[in-house]
């Protein structure tokens, strides 16, 4: 190699060195610039691992939010569902509706049942959901009473027995006197 360096001459090996200096100059300019830019470059890279993890947080969190909402919105087809087929109607056919299957359900059970009849209307606060307590005397067997009892539990629409008082219970316990108060809801 110097035996090839000898053979330039002085303004040769001037502008050899000159080029090389010139190229050893750009190659620093071009490490000097490539440093900042690849420090930018992991800089992006953390910045985007960071707001790619930020962005699937969202998503399951957004996904997350979506069933939530798919489920309350069953469930309010559900609640409307159960208002139409369980529900008595806020109306006059509502209550008529009502009396006719209590007399449909005492009937069945063969019960005798006294014409009083008292109803009371309950509201509760803040909700749609009313209810109405009908409070009636009954006289009839053991067997009756356990027939209307198991009807009222088969009956489609919502209607509870709320309470059942003895007034009376005759010697050889046949007949048993009874005072029932049942609920019936509707919406409002």
């Amino acid at each position: 190699m110097k035996k090839i360096f000898d053979l330039l001459d002085d303004k040769e090996k001037k502008t050899l060195i000159v080029l090389c200096v010139m190229i050893a100059g750009v190659v620093l300019f071009l490490l000097l610039i490539s440093l900042s830019q690849r420090r930018s470059y992991f800089n992006a890279l953390s910045s985007h691992t960071v707001k790619q993890k930020d962005y699937e947080r969202i998503n399951k969190a957004k996904i997350k939010k979506e069933r939530e909402w798919i489920r309350w919105q069953e469930a309010q087809r559900d609640m409307d569902d159960l208002k139409k087929k369980y529900f008595y109607d806020d109306d006059n056919e509502g209550f008529e509706r009502l009396r006719l299957d209590l007399e449909q359900l005492l009937n069945k059970a063969r019960i005798n049942v006294s014409s009083r009849k008292k109803y009371d209307y309950v509201e509760f606060k803040g909700e749609t959901i009313k209810k109405v307590n009908v409070t009636f005397d009954i006289k009839g067997s053991y067997l009756s009473l356990k027939r209307f009892i198991h009807s009222v539990e088969e009956f489609p629409k919502f209607l509870l027995i709320e309470k059942v008082d003895f007034l009376n219970i005759d010697a050889g316990g046949n007949v048993l006197e009874l005072r029932v108060v049942m609920a019936g809801y509707y919406e409002s």
